[in-house]
């Protein structure tokens, strides 16, 4: 009896640790390589920040957002559970074991069982195979006799199909199914989150170049008002110019000082909301300095693509946003198939089989050596099939309601990629038309102070001719700020993640 029970109880313990080794080897989500490679997708290079002294461009903003924004992060980490949440998905198909072990310690009846057994869930055709052993003996009563078995004791096995519900699908196969498109989902939220950051981030970028130009210009206006101080104390002092000229100057000093104040200040606050953007490798905002500045806004081009019909051809394939309807879409489809699935009557068909080996343990005869096969078919009706019939109806709203958030989206999509390319053509023309009125501008400063050199004119008309030629530099630098601007959400409109020509 001792070296039954012996043998039971490590029989158990031999399944319960294949099983936990079969375990051990499916991995976790961490240990999935795709987790590592995300991992290092995150990890921001040296060379993706700004080096002092050397120019801060578009696409060193623009990589370091996408690689260490928070909301980056954060949808990143939804990856991830998408990820757990299909591994648990797939958990429903994991192998089941049990084990019973019963001995009688007190009663007219001395015996002990040993049942060890699993159960295999598959998503083949809704099949489950089940088997396993045990091993009885001693004094049963009659009415247990069949816990009694041979002194090797008993093997089973067998199978159950559906019939009719649960043939296509079933919870199980569905929560996998849907755990499998969240992960898409996922995916394409990570890309939208990715595409509008891509696109506020260029955004502030340019501001930040505005905001440089602007100060630029207002110093130079200070400069040239500063450098004409000197000579003018000179021509007063000889008395080629009557004194009220250094005072309307220095009336123009104070004046230019105070625009340069005012630039500075937006020049700090452009660099504080551009440093949202540009972030050290530990995801802290990075101040940029005036010096990274660039020289000025790159020379304009329109993209090769122009035409309105193939743009939006190609934005509406590329768009994450509608990807994730899709995705959507093809959930609530599998949620409508398995309610429709619950209305169907339950058929399953089980084949099982048991065989003993060994002798009687009582009379040493093959009295117990028993080869059993059955074949059952179990039938399951609901009657109102309320429950079913109101998820029916749940998800084909739901469905409804998602191709109506998908001609939305569409036609959204149209309309940004029609108005983005409305704006770089507008943008482009101020772009020409801002810089003829500068040249212009210039001219006039130039004739006005020569004139006033000549005696021909006054001070006021100078001062006049200088700040009009600043505006002109502003409104030109304004100009090229709204088509880099509308480049950034035309290939926000277009779906375009490939930002590194942004700086051509």
């Amino acid at each position: 009896m001792k070296h039954h029970r012996l043998t039971f109880w490590m029989s158990g313990w031999l399944c319960v640790a294949v099983a936990q080794g079969a375990a051990y080897h499916q991995g976790t989500p961490g240990s999935r390589p795709g987790a590592e490679q995300h991992r290092k997708s995150l990890e921001i290079s040296a060379q993706a920040l700004p080096v002092k002294g050397r120019t801060l461009t578009l696409d060193t903003v623009v990589r370091s957002a996408l690689e260490s924004f928070p909301s980056v992060i954060a949808a990143a980490r939804r990856k991830d559970m998408a990820e757990g949440e299909r591994l648990a998905a797939e958990g429903g198909f994991d192998t089941n074991l049990k084990l019973l072990s019963r001995s009688s310690i007190a009663g007219i009846y001395e015996n002990e069982m040993v049942d060890i057994g699993f159960e295999q869930p598959t998503p083949y055709w809704g099949a489950t195979f089940f088997g396993g052993y045990r091993l009885g003996s001693g004094n049963f009563p009659v009415y247990e006799g069949k816990s009694q078995t041979a002194d090797s004791g008993e093997f089973r096995a067998g199978v159950t199909f559906p019939l009719w519900r649960n043939r296509t699908i079933d919870r199980r196969r569905a929560n996998l199914a849907q755990a499998e498109l969240t992960q898409l989902i996922t995916h394409h939220e990570y890309d939208a989150q990715l595409l509008d950051l891509q696109r506020v981030a260029s955004q502030r970028y340019w501001d930040w170049v505005l905001a440089g130009r602007r100060l630029a210009a207002a110093r130079d206006l200070l400069r040239i008002a500063e450098t004409r101080d000197a000579g003018l104390r000179i021509r007063i002092a000889s008395g080629d110019l009557p004194s009220i000229d250094a005072t309307d100057n220095q009336r123009a000093i104070l004046e230019r000082r105070e625009r340069v104040v005012a630039a500075e200040r937006l020049l700090e606050q452009a660099a504080i909301q551009l440093s949202l953007y540009l972030r050290t490798p530990d995801g802290e905002p990075q101040l940029p300095q005036p010096e990274d500045l660039p020289e000025g806004f790159p020379d304009p081009r329109l993209p090769e693509r122009l035409e309105p019909r193939a743009v939006i051809d190609e934005a509406l394939g590329r768009r994450p946003e509608l990807k994730r309807l899709e995705q959507q879409r093809k959930n609530a489809e599998i949620e409508r198939d398995l309610a429709r699935n619950q209305r169907q009557p339950g058929v399953d068909l089980s084949l099982s089989g048991a065989q003993d080996l060994g002798v009687n343990p009582e009379t040493q005869y093959y009295q117990i050596n028993r080869t059993e096969m059955y074949v059952g078919v179990s039938v399951d009706l609901p009657v109102q099939q309320r429950v079913a019939s109101g998820k029916i109806m749940s998800a084909e709203a739901n469905l409804e309601r998602i191709a109506a958030d998908a001609k939305l989206a569409g036609d959204r999509i149209a309309a940004e990629v029609k108005d983005s390319l409305s704006a770089l053509n507008a943008a482009l023309k101020r772009v020409q038309i801002a810089r003829q009125h500068r040249e212009t501008a210039v001219r006039m400063e130039e004739g006005e102070r020569t004139r006033y050199e000549l005696g021909d004119s006054n001070l006021m008309f100078v001062n006049q001719r200088e700040l009009a030629s600043g505006d002109a530099a502003i409104l030109t630098a304004e100009a090229l700020n709204s088509f880099f601007k509308s480049l950034a959400d035309y290939r926000y409109a277009l779906g375009d993640l490939q930002h590194g020509d942004m700086d051509k």
